[in-house]
């Protein structure tokens, strides 16, 4: 749930930032014009930063729809939600306690949830970061107002809605509901006509309420420093607009003592974060300066550049259409998502070993029966029979081919024995749609039937084209997690077992890096070495017997001098000391941690 609202805040951040940016370019062209132009420009940005939902039209100056920026990942973490809850609502995924073996995890879950990827770690990191930081801020942020709310109950009232208190340096606008102008003691009756006015068209308005939207989305983006350069600019021309509709009340001869009041005024931050608008904050030195050089503009040229800022604002604000899909590449989307899920539900008949279930994914029951292995009926009642290995993870491609109808897909299941081992299936199949309705109990997608299928087992991979295949694909790798599953917790446990009764060490082949990754991997024909080994690491180099090789990374789970490795941790937090560890000997097993991070 935290890594999706970050990346919606990132997305947020992203448009923002582009819009950011054509205001700045924009402010600089309106540079000459009055000054509400530019604050009102800032409106667009405010929307953006705060609002995670947009409107869609024809017409947008973004160059693309930016809340699709980083969706794949969303995408992908929603797909394996929607399928696992598919599969809990229809009964099909068997609960971790009603499973038998290592892991105790339900293969669809297991399925949808995929193995954690590095940049997905980071993600994460990065989503309790950017939270904790928010957090910091608005903590600050209304601490300092409450801090100030408790000050100013000293204040004495000099007339209607105005106080004067001692000890604050500039006067401001204090408040939400019941906004208040606060005035320092000891100012002339000159100085108290100008802040007054100046206060009174802040309050008039609403810019206490825009500041303090503006601070709460600079308190959201907190890592993005245009954020911090647009609560900057957006103070700046807050006030000078603020200055310029005060000489316009006064009368252009109040310029140069409207100016003296700014200079003998002007402070440093109240300390709310930047709230409430104050009388001498902002860049005093240029509000003296657009004040001594404003002049009235011609209502026809203003009329214009406002015509000019709805556009801009209303092209900043709106979201780029997609192309309009046609009728039939529409029917086609939701086509290849109607595959798609029943490939994934195929798969998951197979981890779950339901032969009755397995078999109305098929065309017909002669062809079930020929196609999945160990299949058979007897008085009335489908089975298979592996009892080890045990299909426990899988991975799909997306299901491809030429009929609107029919399709293909590969599948591949990662399968454990108690050993514990995993070996690799790829199964091939095709399937198309037919007439037989959803009456049969496969929802939810009625009407697409398994025609044919092929089992092609790696437990002897001996090239690596044959690795890559079993490992790879969609440019990322795949491979159950030993430490997740609980294998490694097995293989502690037996070797424990083993060295106090004596017995042979049944898992020996995991003591040395060479060894575990020629058995792990299934591979064989060839021989491993090992490259390069520090700190309960290792790269091992296995050279097929064609000449082809391939690098695995490996790792001792149970070094005593590993620090800061994820799976290790996760061994630590069921109890397991690292003295423990040690006391178990090698068990050397796949670096995921450097899988994910791309390498080797």
């Amino acid at each position: 749930m935290m890594t999706e609202i970050f990346i919606t805040v990132l997305n947020m951040s992203l448009t923002a930032s582009y819009c950011i940016a054509i205001v700045i370019l924009l402010r600089f062209l309106l540079k000459k014009q009055p000054k509400i132009l530019s604050y009102l420009l800032w409106s667009v940005v405010l929307f953006r930063m705060l609002c995670p939902f947009s409107f869609t039209s024809s017409f947008s100056l973004l160059p693309m729809n930016a809340e699709i920026a980083l969706q794949e990942h969303l995408t992908e973490r929603q797909t394996a939600k929607n399928v696992l809850e598919h599969d809990m609502n229809a009964g099909t995924v068997q609960k971790p306690e009603e499973q038998s073996g290592v892991g105790g995890a339900a293969p669809a879950e297991q399925s949808g949830r995929g193995l954690v990827s590095g940049a997905q770690t980071v993600l994460t990191a990065c989503a309790w970061i950017w939270l904790a930081g928010a957090g910091m801020f608005v903590f600050y942020g209304v601490f300092s107002a409450y801090r100030l709310k408790k000050f100013l109950h000293k204040a004495v009232c000099v007339e209607a809605n105005i106080y004067e208190a001692e000890k604050i340096s500039s006067p401001f606008v204090f408040g939400i509901l019941r906004p208040r102008i606060y005035l320092p003691a000891g100012l002339t009756a000159q100085e108290r006509e100008y802040v007054v006015e100046h206060e009174r068209v802040h309050a008039a308005r609403k810019d206490y309420l825009v500041k303090i939207l503006a601070w709460f989305a600079r308190c959201i983006h907190w890592f993005n420093p245009l954020a911090w350069l647009f609560f900057a600019l957006l103070e700046n021309d807050m006030e000078m607009s603020c200055d310029e509709a005060v000489i316009g009340r006064l009368g252009m001869e109040a310029k140069e003592n409207y100016s003296r009041a700014l200079l003998s005024l002007s402070c440093d931050k109240i300390g709310v974060g930047g709230c409430p608008p104050a009388f001498g904050e902002g860049s005093v030195k240029d509000r003296v300066r657009n004040v001594l050089i404003y002049r009235r503009r011609a209502s026809v040229v203003v009329a214009a550049f406002a015509v000019i800022l709805i556009v801009m604002i209303a092209g900043l604000a709106l979201n780029p259409a997609g192309r309009k899909l046609g009728d039939e590449e529409a029917e086609e989307l939701l086509r290849l998502g109607e595959k798609d899920q029943f490939v994934n539900d195929y798969a998951n008949a197979w981890c779950i070993r339901n032969g009755e279930n397995l078999v109305k994914f098929y065309i017909d029951e002669d062809t079930a029966l020929r196609c999945v292995p160990m299949m058979e009926k007897e008085d009335g009642v489908y089975t298979y029979g592996f009892s080890s290995p045990w299909p426990y993870e899988f991975w799909r491609t997306m299901p491809t081919g030429e009929g609107k109808d029919e399709g293909t897909s590969e599948i591949r299941y990662y399968a454990w024995t108690s050993d514990p081992h995993v070996s690799v299936w790829k199964e091939e199949i095709t399937f198309s749609k037919t007439d037989s309705g959803a009456s049969d109990g496969v929802e939810p997608h009625s009407g697409y039937r398994v025609t044919d299928s092929k089992l092609t087992y790696y437990d002897n991979i001996a090239s690596e084209t044959e690795y890559m295949d079993a490992y790879w694909g969609d440019g990322a790798y795949h491979f159950v997690d030993y430490v997740e599953n609980g294998f490694v917790e097995a293989i502690n446990f037996q070797t424990a077992d083993d060295m106090e009764n004596g017995g042979t060490d049944r898992n020996a082949v995991y003591r040395n890096p060479e060894t575990a990754a020629e058995y792990m991997m299934n591979l064989t024909g060839g021989k491993g070495t090992v490259q390069t080994a520090s700190n309960g690491t290792a790269i091992v180099e296995y050279t097929f017997a064609d000449g082809s090789s391939v690098l695995i990374p490996m790792m001792d789970v149970n070094f005593e001098g590993r620090t800061g490795n994820s799976q290790q941790d996760e061994m630590e937090e069921d109890g397991q000391t690292g003295t423990q560890r040690a006391a178990n000997n090698e068990v050397w097993i796949l670096d995921l941690d450097a899988w994910n991070a791309g390498a080797p």
